[in-house]
């Protein structure tokens, strides 16, 4: 057990090294989440009075979509320089090695939320509460690890950037539902978002054991 969290971190730190070197992907995501929220400013009329109920949908629309791109590069550099096969050759566990992929493309996401979050709140005025920052981070981990799983999936496909949302986007349906709806909740300041916290935490936990029990033979193949 504690070998496989070593080589997991030890692969989400090889990635995440990568991309500080090159810093090819995030400043491309916190590019694109600028003009996202931008371009919503002005074809949106936003006031005070529906910004609540805008702002939510807005956030979710580029979480969405940053997503796709981040784990989409997931195993762009294996896929270039033909690395995975040997990564599994060596005695790490696939799932270790999935864990590790999982969690690099979850703390990029994260750098990019980081961008995001704030700007959401300068461009439309909505609060920037704990209970908005919590909401992102729980629904992220669980695309996240969706997310990895197709990448993982079609990185060998030709089609792999038509593939992936369409593999992917089914199943996030549930945390952007519920992740809307905790968001919208904390920005109105009203009414209580421990309902759709809980789903989010339990869609957490049924994804990441469904797709860890997955990993080994999609990376097998």
């Amino acid at each position: 057990m504690t070998n496989s969290f070593a080589v997991a971190f030890a692969v989400a730190r090889k990635d995440l090294r990568a991309e500080w070197r090159t810093r090819e992907l995030v400043p491309a995501l916190a590019q694109f989440v600028i003009l996202a929220l931008v371009i919503a400013n002005f074809g949106f009329q936003i006031d005070s009075r529906n910004a609540p109920a805008i702002a939510p949908g807005i956030l979710w629309l580029a979480l969405v979509f940053a997503g796709l791109v981040a784990f989409g590069r997931a195993f762009a550099a294996e896929r270039e320089q033909a690395s995975l096969e040997a990564l599994l050759m060596t005695p790490a566990s696939p799932i270790a090695i999935f864990a590790g992929k999982a969690l690099a493309a979850t703390l990029l996401l994260v750098g990019c939320e980081a961008v995001l979050l704030p700007a959401l709140a300068i461009f439309f005025g909505t609060p920037l509460s704990i209970q908005v920052v919590a909401a992102v981070f729980v629904a992220t981990i669980g695309m996240a690890s969706l997310g990895c799983l197709f990448a993982a999936m079609v990185a060998r496909v030709r089609a792999r950037e038509l593939l992936l949302p369409l593999l992917t986007l089914p199943l996030w349906i549930p945390f952007i539902v519920a992740g809307g709806q905790a968001v919208q909740v904390a920005m109105c300041a009203s009414g209580s978002c421990d309902q759709a916290m809980a789903l989010l935490v339990d869609f957490d936990i049924l994804f990441v054991v469904l797709t860890s029990l997955a990993a080994r033979f999609v990376l097998d193949d």
